[in-house]
């Protein structure tokens, strides 16, 4: 009988160490995924890799363009191994202005210091001479042409969002234009090599979708009949989600919601090629808030109340036969975390695709607790907890006294030295096809690792592992035995 359980590390690239204020695609994540393999981890999950922008506190879940590379996580390393670059300018550059903490990302000072490497390696880049480069162009015009004029605009606005333009259609400067595609041929390039090292090793990429996409966004930009728009052409409802475990008040994310009966018309055609881009970037792709294909939640942009909002039905079944007539074999996971409804049940049932099981949600109620290990069905990836959650070691600290009794008896935590051992050995040990434990979590971190806290803006997206963390036998050794302890370990 094959075995199909699998166990994975969630860890951002923007979380790994780098000597230019944020993590990259260079060595560090060559070098994790070397420690994937050496662990018997069978994948590595990631947070979205698209373009960010200052004016969205550099959220990756409110891009630029759905389609786009984060250009902030372009390797500079990489690109004097390609020519682009040599080591006597880098060297001439004073980097004391840009150096910050290497536990959490400065997009700010990465982002202005890279800035200098690109158009430096652009000034010493001939596309004439680089068919790869044209090819990409070719092959990425659907939506590349769009980003690139949009950030064009955007930069000679002061990279303010476009409703600040004074002058939109008149300040897109072609060098600039063509400077934006230089950026994202280097990105796809770099990425492109990282994931066939992983998947070599025998790593399969899981990354993630989001389900919306920011205003301030080509994509919102130039295809507004895709969106719920006033006479304008500005968004008339906005997005976020009622209270739920994160928040009692609700969030308002405030991304554009789409016209779903335009996108039936067209065959859910943007979707499409969507779901495919990401499908060539990633093995797995977890499609982030799949309840909002079942039924979306509706809030009034001048208010901005998520306790108010409305539910409005979302054509899911449609839109999975448009992607099942298209695209074979898609492996898909849903998030579908929050208000689940039999509706959203009967969606995930439909469409065949695990969900996600958290065990920190699991000890709020009884034994009949749908996240605990022993309800995990055999169809999910279970997870000691996500980018939204803190880590256990602090979930251990602050979560309710009865949750933390009833984990207690559930997990017997008294017979392990650190009790988050006891939470990850039931995930490990859980039904699941799939178990995902993010690395602060292994490292028994506390909450100051938190990646992300919904329904808060800042501080989020910045944690980052230290140099030396990357080299932890000890800790490896750890990984490796419970990995395959229960049935998880990927021999190579």
């Amino acid at each position: 009988m094959t075995n199909t359980r699998k166990a994975g590390i969630l860890l951002p690239i923007f979380s790994l160490p780098s000597r230019f204020g944020v993590g990259s695609l260079g060595q560090t994540a060559y070098e994790f995924v070397d420690l994937l393999a050496r662990t018997g981890q069978s994948v590595w999950q990631i947070l979205p890799i698209t373009a960010t922008t200052q004016d969205e506190d550099y959220s990756p879940y409110k891009s630029t363009c759905a389609f786009s590379g984060n250009y902030d996580l372009i390797d500079i390393d990489l690109l004097v191994e390609k020519g682009l670059l040599d080591w006597n300018f880098i060297n001439t550059i004073d980097q004391s202005p840009y150096q910050a903490d290497p536990r959490y990302a400065d997009y700010g000072k990465a982002r202005a210091l890279k800035m200098i490497y690109f158009r430096e390696a652009y000034k010493n880049f001939n596309p004439a001479n680089d068919q790869a480069y044209k090819d990409f162009k070719k092959e990425n015009a659907f939506w590349l042409d769009d980003f690139a004029m949009y950030m064009a605009i955007k930069e000679a606005n002061g990279e303010k969002p476009y409703w600040e333009w004074p002058n939109p259609r008149n300040e897109a400067n072609q060098d600039t234009i063509d400077f934006h595609c230089f950026l994202q041929y280097l990105f796809f390039d770099q990425w492109a090599k990282l994931k066939k090292y992983a998947n070599d090793r025998g790593i399969e990429i899981f990354g993630d979708m989001p389900i919306y996409v920011s205003r301030d966004s080509s994509d919102f930009y130039y295809n507004r009949d895709m969106f719920l728009t006033d006479e304008k052409g500005e968004p008339n409802k906005i997005s976020g989600v009622p209270p739920d475990e994160f928040s009692a008040t609700g969030q308002v994310w405030g991304n554009p919601l789409y016209d779903w009966d335009y996108l039936k018309d067209h065959d859910f055609d943007w979707w499409i090629k969507r779901i495919k881009k990401s499908l060539e970037l990633y093995d797995i792709v977890r499609i982030d808030h799949f309840r909002g294909l079942e039924s979306f939640y509706c809030i009034d942009p001048i208010t901005k109340d998520a306790i108010n909002g409305q539910w409005v039905k979302a054509p899911g079944k449609e839109l999975f036969d448009q992607v099942n007539k298209e695209i074979k074999n898609a492996k898909i996971v849903a998030e579908d975390l929050g208000i689940i409804t039999d509706e959203v049940r009967d969606l995930l049932e439909y469409t065949g695709f695990p969900g996600m099981k958290i065990i920190q949600f699991g000890f709020s109620s009884d034994a009949n607790n749908l996240n605990l290990p022993h309800n995990n069905p055999k169809n999910s990836v279970a997870y000691t907890g996500t980018h939204d959650n803190t880590s256990l070691a602090e979930w251990l600290k602050t979560c309710n006294p009865s949750e933390f009794a009833y984990a207690e008896a559930y997990l017997r935590m008294s017979a392990y030295e650190r009790y988050t051992e006891s939470l990850i050995r039931a995930v490990m040990m859980s039904n699941s096809d799939m178990a995902i434990i993010p690395l602060q979590d292994w490292y028994d971190f506390e909450g100051w690792s938190r990646i992300n806290t919904p329904g808060i803006d800042e501080g989020n997206w910045v944690f980052r592992i230290l140099p030396h963390e990357m080299f932890n036998r000890e800790l490896e050794g750890y990984i490796s035995h419970l990995t395959g302890l229960y049935g998880r370990y990927k021999n190579r």
